[in-house]
């Protein structure tokens, strides 16, 4: 049976809104209904009976009481009709009933009408340090002052509206909620940034906590932080920075180290890489982060040692430690982003520092890192909801804090998680910081680099002047066998150099890491070079000395064929002696 599409409401004296219907069974969202219209009255007539005439002949009208509610106070024969074969000879009856209705009821509700009850929404613009910050205010439509919460992004570039659905929730329970665009996204001015320890990201909550208190409808006492992931890291840097915060609700926070360890090893799982390329990720991951970190302490020699880390009940995290803010943090028993039983105890023993015990922390089943319901927690998959009662206890526990403090729940946990065991593995790594920092290795790779690409160069200049050159120079008579396979030797190198540095940078992506396939080779290649390094040191060794050549040839040679030395433990050690990733 032909489904309605179109319906009409009076909205206010002397207009008709004409709605088409939303799909019911994909959307809950009462906002969600599209295409509104306003008609005049006049128009009203000439355009309803088009409108449903547009079905066909056979056309379904469903109950008109579904959308009106004064239409049980008319015939029921006029009105619950089922189909209509002659709309022009309806038309006008139809639409003179409509008027009636619609001037002799009441205003249409907000759900009828397809309006988000309880709240009004503004954009809003902050600013920091001459960056300005687009956003929404979600009002509620209760008396003020209100309380307010301002919602913090997870980590990459994001706007504002994947936390509207849980920001329209806490307006409709009578807290006003800013939702804004990160900076560098969206509406938002500046550079996008996601590094630690985000200080402009940190300031850039605080000014939202500041925009707040500077409206006349927000309790100025009275405004949290919500925040997701990296959200929670900054929402608890913010809050031990201001005491314009009166509470934090986090979502997936990480306060325990090798959360990007246990990330990686369940995103390579998701994309079906191998354990080598993982491996190589890893190693990369502490390259990359071991010097640019270092360096600007003046501690460049901590990068050779190995780091110990604590157990988690023994971790203080850097922000979470001066939080004395009540704390109520969520996880999803299935994160896969962070290790949820070591950040349940790394934030434990970190809010112990602070003399901190107005903590609860609660661990849903069958969620993931956002708490959306999930069976296995598996990374970038479709978004699948928050669970029954998720965000209730949000705003529950929000009101508790702001109307009875007194009754607020201290060290309070529900649910369980284990850990995940990951420090281990990582200490694994460590042992080889000494030759893996980032230090080593960029100063390896500068130094492959050059000696391979200036004597595939001369090697080719070689190989171009025998072919088409005439007389040759004593330098190109001098050309043994030797000079001859070792800039072939280099030539080889360059290319496993160059196709190991691309592959760092695809598992490197932190949403969605990749390899070639022509790639997947590349240890076989190094295998290659490994055994001809093998037959070159051989061929030298048996070689004469008495070949005519300088001692500054001599020694640059020699410097050459050390170089090739060392790009075998080099490629050990980034796995690329074997057949195939």
């Amino acid at each position: 049976m032909p489904k309605l599409q179109y319906f009409y409401v009076w909205s206010f004296p002397g207009m008709i809104q004409k709605r088409e219907l939303p799909n019911l069974s994909q959307t809950r969202n009462p906002r969600q209904i599209r295409n509104a219209e306003f008609l005049p009255p006049w128009r009203f007539f000439q355009t309803a009976p088009a409108d449903l005439a547009s079905f066909g002949q056979h056309k379904f009208l469903g109950s008109l009481e579904h959308f009106l509610p004064n239409c049980k106070a008319l015939p029921s024969n006029m009105l619950c009709m089922s189909y209509i074969y002659h709309l022009p000879l309806f038309s006008a009856a139809f639409s003179v009933i409509m008027f009636v209705i619609g001037t002799g009821g009441p205003e249409a509700s907000a759900e009828e009408i397809g309006a988000e009850p309880g709240f009004e929404e503004h954009a809003i613009e902050f600013h920091n340090r001459g960056v300005n910050l687009a956003g929404s205010l979600l009002l509620p439509t209760s008396e003020s002052p209100l309380p307010a919460v301002v919602f913090v992004h997870g980590a990459g570039r994001q706007n504002r509206e994947p936390y509207r659905e849980v920001s329209e929730f806490f307006a409709r329970q009578g807290m006003a909620a800013l939702i804004y665009d990160k900076r560098g996204a969206g509406q938002s001015g500046g550079v996008y940034e996601s590094h630690r320890p985000y200080e402009n990201l940190v300031n850039d909550a605080l000014s939202a906590v500041a925009f707040l208190k500077q409206r006349r409808e927000i309790a100025e006492s009275q405004i949290g932080i919500w925040g997701l992931s990296q959200g929670a890291y900054i929402g608890a840097a913010a809050a031990s920075q201001s005491e314009d915060i009166r509470f934090i609700i986090t979502v997936g926070a990480s306060a325990a180290d090798g959360m990007m360890f246990y990330y990686r090893d369940n995103l390579f799982r998701r994309y079906g890489l191998s354990d080598t390329l993982r491996d190589i990720a890893e190693k990369a991951h502490l390259a990359s982060h071991s010097l640019p970190h270092n360096l600007p302490d003046g501690s460049l020699l901590s990068s050779f040692v190995p780091r110990s880390y604590p157990p988690p009940n023994k971790y203080v995290h850097p922000a979470w430690s001066h939080v004395n803010q009540p704390v109520l943090a969520m996880w999803g028993q299935l994160d896969q982003h962070v290790p949820v039983g070591e950040s349940v105890a790394g934030l434990k023993n970190s809010l112990a520092h602070a003399n901190n015990q107005q903590w609860t922390v609660i661990i849903l089943p069958r969620t993931n890192h956002d708490l959306g319901i999930s069976e296995t927690g598996e990374l970038h998959r479709k978004w699948g909801g928050y669970p029954p009662g998720a965000l209730k206890t949000m705003t529950d526990w929000a009101w508790r804090v702001i109307d009875h403090p007194s009754e607020i729940d201290k060290m309070k946990q529900e649910g369980i998680a284990q850990e995940a065991g990951i420090l281990p593995k990582l200490a694994g790594y460590e042992r080889l910081r000494w030759y893996g920092n980032g230090t080593v290795q960029a100063a390896l790779w500068i130094l492959f680099f050059i000696v391979f690409l200036t004597n595939t160069i001369a090697g080719a200049r070689r190989c171009m002047a025998r072919l088409f050159g005439g007389q040759q120079s004593t330098t190109f008579q001098a050309f043994n066998w030797a000079a001859n396979f070792k800039c072939t030797l280099c030539a080889l190198n360059l290319l496993i150099l160059a196709g190991f540095t691309f592959i760092v940078f695809l598992v490197l992506d932190q949403l969605r890491p990749s390899c070639p396939s022509i790639l997947l080779i590349l240890p076989l290649l190094g295998t290659v070079s490994t055994l001809a390094t093998v037959a070159l040191l051989i061929g030298l060794a048996g070689s004469r000395r008495g070949d005519g050549r300088t001692i500054a040839s001599r020694i640059r040679s020699s410097l050459e064929v050390l170089c090739l030395i060392l790009f075998v433990p080099f490629m050990l050690y980034w796995n690329l002696i074997d057949l195939r990733f």
